[in-house]
């Protein structure tokens, strides 16, 4: 059976469990590859730092355990440590009810997951998916593990046969020409030029950097490229380079960046930084004062095809993954997607006077394939936060946009609802 809630002072003796299970080695290596990253590289920790959240809480339990014997109780209420306290809490409980072998899959797969982030993200969807279901009262069988499919789970108890469901882990990098650890990467490099020349100013610069498609390879052309935009600003002029990369440089108004303070430290807003630019989200770095600042942007020529490459990987798990033979429900968790940007999308869908979004759009025509009759529906999923509540049980909370296929010949009334606005909770 699943473990679906958690006591705080469950979790001294819960970690000392799963480390002998596990084997501490497997985080504790991750993270020492993490600081050799970090080591002349500072610029990449904050990034590091949340692509390996579970492994970097797990490596603090670690250390208080090699400090004091065990996890001390004043340290049982830091939520830095309750989503990797969580994961070892639904891992033991799936391995105590599964066969010698079925557990030792999981074991390895655990261990795996420690070297790739996006696998780890994987694992905790497919966690938060079971989660909900079990919250539910159904019962949930992972395919895989025992030999019945190649699907993530198996809602045993719903519908006419039971409910297939994938759970698909989508990173910010999806469908785009730059990801973001070489945009950082390469900020690194323009930097202490940008810098230097930002000390001075009375004004606001903003450079856009448009690269063809994406970034060069080698370290030396990278290193090329920053000189010339470090050339360009100090020469003041826009320029277009040999490789069709184009370097536009303007000034702005100070007031338009919209710098305010808050408890946390100064905040810019986001959509002013777009505006300056006259880019959309893009990575971007912001040197200077309040007197004067450079405003950095890189992006490709190529537009970003995040939806595009979500749907391709569900066509193709919809091929290859699901049995056709029962109803299927797509989770598709969003990383770096909070809970309010994912139920903003769902309001605008909701209400007659706005344009549909992209995401609906794009869900609408994916579902209206012929081939596709089995899938019942799509959700997405936003990232959940982990707090404490009442007599120290921890919840997890995040929202889900569930596109339902009525129309489908699989369709059952127990599927009716299976989301409400409240959920996802574990």
């Amino acid at each position: 059976m699943l473990k679906v809630e958690l006591q705080t002072n469950e979790i001294p003796d819960l970690f000392v469990r799963f480390k002998d299970v596990i084997d501490e080695r497997y985080w504790l290596k991750r993270i020492h590859q993490i600081k050799e990253d970090i080591h002349g590289h500072s610029f990449l920790a904050n990034f590091l730092a949340k692509e390996n959240e579970i492994a970097i809480a797990f490596a603090k339990c670690s250390n208080l355990v090699h400090r004091y014997g065990r996890i001390p109780m004043q340290e049982i209420d830091n939520r830095d440590l309750y989503s990797a306290i969580s994961l070892a809490a639904q891992v033991l409980s799936i391995m105590d009810h599964s066969s010698k072998s079925e557990a030792a899959k999981l074991k390895q797969r655990i261990r795996g997951a420690f070297k790739n982030p996006d696998d780890m993200r994987a694992i905790q969807l497919e966690f938060m998916a079971a989660t909900h279901f079990v919250h539910r009262g159904h019962t949930v069988i992972w395919p895989e593990m025992e030999g019945l499919g190649r699907f993530d789970l198996l809602i045993e108890d719903i519908g006419t046969n039971g409910l297939e469901v994938e759970c698909k882990s989508i990173s910010e990098d999806k469908g785009r020409k730059i990801h973001r650890r070489e945009a950082i990467e390469f900020h690194h490099l323009v930097k202490p030029g940008l810098q230097t020349l930002s000390r001075a100013l009375q004004s606001g610069v903003s450079i856009v950097l448009t690269i063809p498609e994406r970034l060069p390879m080698m370290y030396k052309q990278k290193q090329a490229l920053a000189k010339q935009v470090i050339d360009s600003v100090l020469a003041s002029k826009s320029i277009v380079l040999d490789d069709g990369s184009d370097i536009r440089v303007s000034e702005f108004d100070m007031k338009s960046l919209e710098i305010s303070e808050t408890e946390n430290g100064t905040t810019i807003a986001r959509e002013a930084i777009d505006k300056i630019t006259a880019t959309n989200n893009r990575e971007v770095m912001i040197l200077g004062n309040k007197k004067g600042a450079i405003v950095f942007a890189l992006q490709s020529r190529q537009d970003d095809t995040m939806l595009e490459s979500v749907f391709a990987t569900v066509s193709e798990s919809a091929k290859q993954q699901l049995s056709k033979n029962r109803p299927a429900l797509f989770l598709v968790g969003l990383h770096g997607i909070e809970a309010e940007s994912l139920l903003s999308i769902a309001a605008q869908d909701s209400d007659p006077t706005q344009p549909p979004t992209a995401l609906r759009l794009a869900v609408s025509n994916y579902l209206a394939k012929r081939n596709r009759d089995h899938i019942i529906g799509i959700g997405f999923l936003s990232k959940g936060n982990l707090n404490p509540e009442l007599n120290g049980v921890v919840k997890s909370g995040g929202s889900a946009y569930i596109f339902p296929k009525k129309e489908s010949s699989f369709w059952h009334q127990d599927f009716t609802g299976l989301f409400s606005e409240r959920e996802l909770q574990q």
